[in-house]
């Protein structure tokens, strides 16, 4: 019973950060990502003539994040998000689309006002 307990707490103390609000800064490449704790997403790209918005739900295996999309517009002559990976790289996330790699950058954003 001990043991079970012990893998419990450490399992919920391993888990990998990588919910928060990610930025592009690259040359000709706006782009912004939300990973939301409950495991739903948000996604914006404005790349040369291509823009296109996303949103649905995110999972990790600890080394890659996968969008499944629920919601995409603007996916310009490529695939829509199903199972889409971005590797994870430190605090970046690298998203291979319209050959370019999209490199995701965490921004540390102040918390919301309380709403009440």
């Amino acid at each position: 019973m001990g043991f079970l307990i012990a893998a419990l707490l450490l399992a919920a103390t391993d888990t990998l950060p990588v919910t928060g609000f990610y930025r592009s800064n690259q040359m000709e490449v706006g782009a912004a990502l939300e990973l939301d704790p409950d495991g739903r997403f948000m996604y914006q790209l404005d790349y040369g003539a291509v823009s296109e918005a996303a949103e649905g739900t995110w999972t990790s295996d600890r080394e890659t994040v996968f969008l499944t999309a629920t919601r995409m517009e603007g996916a310009h002559k490529t695939h829509n998000f199903t199972s889409e990976p971005l590797k994870i790289d430190g605090d970046r996330l690298l998203l291979s689309r319209y050959q370019i790699v999209i490199r995701f950058e965490r921004e540390d954003l102040p918390a919301p006002a309380d709403k009440k």
